[in-house]
């Protein structure tokens, strides 16, 4: 296969990362097709280049954010990611956050990986912050076990629930409560990333708010708002997109799943109280109605549609 295809279908398929091939060599010895699992998207590849890069240019470049959850079917690879190193050997899982930089290695070695395209902000929901994202989930453990019986019966199961999915991914991955990141705090980036994660974690919660969230991460609610603003946000800011791109998240897994969505659904279940606030700041951050967002996704196997209020 030419490198340039293989290249290509990994960008239209799983964003913009990088492929580089092995010195002088402009094909892989591999494959790369695609499939749905629950609705889901799944990338099936085989390669032997050099290695996969994430930039920040590509993370600017892509508006969807995911949680990739990778499974290596053979071969090996090594991940750098958040200043954290995994080797993934037959049959590891691990999750591979697209909002940060990383490098994929495999040294021009044949390997085969699937990617299941999880969507970040509702994985992230309810998972209180403790999630072992960048680090790989042994193939003997029992949450991998539970993990590679759904890959298998994907087949004999194709009406699965992704929800069932989503919460199969943050078990598997979930850390000791009492092993949360202490003394995290100790700089401006990592109290912002800790307050960011914190956020990510409690959308749905009514009693989110700045004060809520300082207390949450152990600092003041003015220090926590200046950590914001050092960044060109600010908390209200954030906390609209975050819950936005949960709505669209919401959108997009119902209609996959074929499954009827009421907008006041979406809504409440991404954490808004007033459903005219929710059509207009999800108006303003997609430029249309949640019913008419919900008609670009790509229909594969639903064949229902939003409902609005009668």
């Amino acid at each position: 296969m030419q490198f340039e295809e293989w290249d290509a279908n990994l960008k239209s398929t799983c964003g913009h990362y990088d492929s580089v091939p092995g010195p002088g060599r402009r094909t892989v010895n591999g494959h790369f097709t695609a499939f749905t699992m629950c609705g889901l998207d799944v990338a099936n590849l085989a390669c032997d280049i050099d290695r996969i890069d994430r930039t920040h240019d590509g993370i600017r470049r892509d508006e969807t954010e995911y949680l990739f959850l990778l499974l290596q079917l053979s071969g090996s690879t090594s991940i750098e990611q958040h200043g954290r190193q995994a080797t993934l050997a037959q049959g590891d899982f691990y999750l591979l956050d697209s909002t940060r930089t990383a490098t994929l290695r495999y040294e021009c070695t044949p390997a085969h990986i699937l990617s299941l395209h999880l969507p970040r902000a509702s994985i992230l929901l309810e998972s209180e912050g403790r999630l072992r994202i960048g680090e790989a989930l042994d193939a003997k453990t029992a949450a991998a076990r539970r993990l590679h019986r759904c890959f298998r019966e994907r087949h004999s199961r194709p009406d699965t629930d992704p929800e069932f999915l989503f919460d199969l991914a943050r078990l598997a991955f979930s850390t000791d409560p009492g092993s949360c990141d202490a003394g995290m705090a100790s700089s401006s980036k990592s109290r912002f990333e800790l307050a960011v994660r914190e956020m990510e974690s409690s959308l749905t919660r009514p009693e989110l708010s700045l004060a809520w969230l300082a207390r949450r991460v152990g600092i003041s609610e003015r220090q926590l708002q200046r950590d914001f603003l050092a960044r060109g946000s600010s908390f209200v800011r954030l906390l609209r997109d975050r819950r936005l791109r949960l709505a669209a998240e919401i959108i997009d897994v119902a209609f996959r799943a074929g499954r009827a969505l009421y907008i006041t659904e979406v809504a409440l279940a991404a954490g808004f109280r007033d459903l005219s606030n929710f059509n207009r700041a999800f108006r303003s951050r997609f430029g249309c109605t949640p019913s008419e967002y919900a008609v670009r996704i790509p229909r594969r196997q639903c064949e229902t549609g939003i409902r609005t209020l009668s």
